[in-house]
């Protein structure tokens, strides 16, 4: 099995993002029309933050706010974690996709041209990767 770049594993898929000062409303419309779990916050043609579907749920509905007076930038992963759209997709996996992160800004000469998502992970990789890291932490605690 080759590793993919993320560049393979996001094809040709459009960057979908909202302004700082898009209402929670209007980005979680955007997410739906588009079937994405977050969106690229992008303010002045730069990345300020991600927003996700669970910030909007746990950051403003769950905490009694309301969608249409709260901003992207209120609730937004401000300067995120991203990765190279070039990057194999071990990469991602080093950079916590999947564990904290569930969703990772992609750039490209540092301009963002995408978002991945774990779900974009094939499993196989994402267990072979994981296999890995036991087997680095096993030998690491001189485990053999």
């Amino acid at each position: 099995m080759s590793m993919k770049t993320i560049r393979e594993i996001l094809g040709s898929r459009p960057l979908f993002s909202v302004g700082p000062q898009t209402t929670l409303r209007d980005a979680a419309i955007e997410m739906s029309k588009n079937v994405v779990g977050a969106v690229a916050v992008i303010d002045d043609g730069t990345l300020a933050g991600i927003l996700t579907e669970r910030d909007i749920v746990f950051r403003c509905i769950g905490c009694g706010f309301s969608v249409d007076k709260m901003t992207a930038a209120e609730i937004m992963t401000r300067d995120p974690v991203s990765v190279e759209i070039d990057d194999a997709i071990s990469d991602a996996l080093a950079m916590k996709i999947g564990g904290p992160f569930r969703h990772l800004p992609v750039v490209e000469q540092g301009k963002v041209v995408g978002v991945l998502s774990y779900r974009d992970i094939p499993a196989e990789y994402a267990m072979l990767f994981e296999r890995f890291r036991e087997m680095k932490s096993a030998r690491a605690d001189g485990v053999k």
